[in-house]
């Protein structure tokens, strides 16, 4: 799944991924990869996917940053 924050304020794609493993995290496939403009933000929104116990990688690319996001040793309820 992608979710491409480029060119939007940095809380978008936050809670964005917030509703995906908090809400819909039964539903995902097992990559999450976060498209941000800067560093600094891959990195605010990497505390929230660590916190809820997901791996994550941060990686730079041409132009923006992406934050890969580990799910599949999800637990569903």
């Amino acid at each position: 799944m992608l979710i491409d924050g480029r060119g939007e304020d940095e809380s978008l794609p936050y809670e964005r991924l917030k509703t995906l493993i908090t809400q819909d995290a039964c539903l995902l496939g097992d990559l999450i990869e976060v498209l941000v403009d800067r560093e600094t933000s891959a990195k605010k929104i990497n505390i929230l996917a660590s916190l809820a116990g997901y791996g994550t990688v941060i990686e730079q690319r041409e132009g923006y940053w992406a934050l890969k996001v580990d799910t599949s040793h999800r637990q569903c309820r």
